[in-house]
């Protein structure tokens, strides 16, 4: 990434202004977006997001509503269950073409799957988009059936690593960007302040 880039990137995640290097827009498609672990904070960033990049495919990796820790306090059930369904609407009537939820720890499987119209819930599994097979789960474990990529959330570590042929993507550290054609893959930053609405702090290491 580019002094410029890094700079402007900054000035508007500081104005809650979403930027996106050209590079990125000009992307052969299908484009795959992945996202986890997101506080209702930043739907906002993200709806805007989704309106420049128009990803055909947008992979969520759990805990959908992370500023709700709804397996530590379930009595606000309610106020997730509110805010589930804003987010789920917001973004299927986005364009995408098709959203894949993982449940998380801090989910409800069945709400999701209540409220989707055009999306695919799992706890976890394999989906193949465009001949790649990416491997998903809410939580990284070591025993995992092999795939081009294997997303997943819950905790900074792992870190994004490679094993082997196998790329492997934290959806805490960035929301990462997937050029099907070309076998690209791409960052762009959440938003400000999102480790502190998701009550977790730590950096990381681009892969």
């Amino acid at each position: 990434m580019s002094f410029r880039t890094k700079i402007l990137q900054g000035i508007n995640l500081f104005m809650n202004r979403v930027y996106i290097p050209r590079r990125i827009l000009q992307m052969d498609r299908p484009i795959v977006m992945h996202i986890s672990d997101t506080p209702e904070e930043i739907y906002p960033y993200l709806y805007k997001l989704i309106e420049k990049l128009k990803p055909d495919y947008v992979i969520h990796t759990g805990d959908m509503v992370d500023n709700i820790k709804l397996e530590i306090v379930p009595q606000l059930e309610q106020d997730y269950h509110q805010s589930l369904k804003s987010f789920i609407k917001n973004l299927e009537s986005s364009g995408v073409q098709k959203i894949y939820y993982v449940s998380g720890n801090h989910d409800q499987k069945a709400k999701i799957e209540s409220l989707t119209e055009k999306g695919m819930v799992m706890e976890e599994g394999i989906i193949v988009i465009a001949n790649f097979k990416f491997y998903l789960n809410h939580f990284f474990v070591k025993e995992s059936p092999k795939a081009d990529y294997y997303l997943y959330g819950h905790s900074f570590e792992p870190q994004s690593h490679r094993e082997g042929e196998e790329l492997r993507f934290n959806g805490l550290e960035a929301i990462r960007v997937f050029s099907l054609k070309k076998k690209l893959v791409k960052e762009l930053p959440y938003p400000l302040g999102t480790n502190g609405f998701r009550k977790m702090e730590r950096n990381y290491r681009s892969l």
